[in-house]
């Protein structure tokens, strides 16, 4: 039986986003594509160190026992703390003083890893919706099960969250005809654009999305990118293709926070 040193919760602080929850993708990514699971940034040696890798795995472990034994409201209590872990630390001063904190309270729901079950979808839920001064924001490729995306759905239709199905060449139409069959204005699409791109994938995007709701991820790696597909109804993440650098010190607003394209 595992001792209690291999259980619990732990947020990652991350160089483009902030705080961050993660998990291991090759658990919880349900509904990876062969080409999200082949260009995956979690693939690359900055997240493969044994210190990161027994993170997210202890992550899932503390998850699935929390789920095991209360349920998501006992799941919830504990990833309650993580979001109050993230509160910038001149939260209250701000709040007295009616000013900005100097950093934005924002979580994002897994730089790695993905939402693998309903249970654990509406623990996120609670939280979400009793935090509702920090901002949430997720990707997703678990869209292809009815129940799980209802769940889903429920969650980026918080107005403190945003969700985007994430879509490639391979699951394009099964992510377009998700976001179709959601309530209008929940849900965005983020693209990863590989090499080749699929010559379909910008023309249905048009179908079913406006300017404002498609980030489109060039496959980058060693500080390179694959050229950028341009088009009005892409939106190009610019910490990838040179708008704004990673900030690697804690106490510094992040690329994805400065940009908040993606946020709520």
């Amino acid at each position: 039986m595992a001792n209690t040193l291999d259980y619990g919760l732990a947020l990652t602080n991350n160089s483009k986003v902030g705080w961050a929850f993660s998990l291991p993708r090759t658990e919880t990514c349900v509904g990876s594509t062969n080409l999200c699971r082949k260009l995956c940034y979690g693939r690359g040696i900055r997240y493969q160190s044994a210190g990161q890798k027994a993170k997210r795995y202890r992550n899932f472990r503390t998850v699935e026992f929390l789920l095991a034994k209360g349920g998501p409201n006992l799941l919830a209590e504990n990833l309650a703390m993580l979001v109050e872990n993230a509160r910038p630390r001149d939260w209250l001063t701000a709040r007295i003083t009616g000013t900005e904190t100097a950093i934005p309270w924002s979580v994002r729901v897994h730089d790695i890893g993905d939402f693998f079950s309903i249970g654990y979808t509406d623990a996120w839920y609670q939280v979400v919706k009793n935090y509702n001064q920090c901002s949430f924001w997720f990707y997703t490729r678990s869209f292809l099960e009815v129940d799980l995306f209802e769940s889903l759905t429920k969650l980026a239709g918080l107005p403190n969250c945003q969700g985007w199905l994430s879509i490639d060449s391979d699951n394009f139409e099964r992510g377009i005809l998700a976001k179709a069959s959601a309530p209008s204005a929940v849900w965005k699409l983020a693209l990863l654009q590989d090499k080749e791109l699929h010559v379909d994938v910008v023309p249905a995007i048009t179908q079913v999305a406006v300017a404002g709701e498609v980030v489109s991820f060039p496959y980058h790696h060693g500080g390179r990118h694959v050229d950028p597909v341009r088009d009005k109804i892409l939106n190009l993440c610019p910490a990838i293709t040179g708008g704004l650098t990673l900030k690697s010190r804690a106490d510094v607003v992040r690329p994805c926070q400065a940009c908040a394209f993606c946020l709520p």
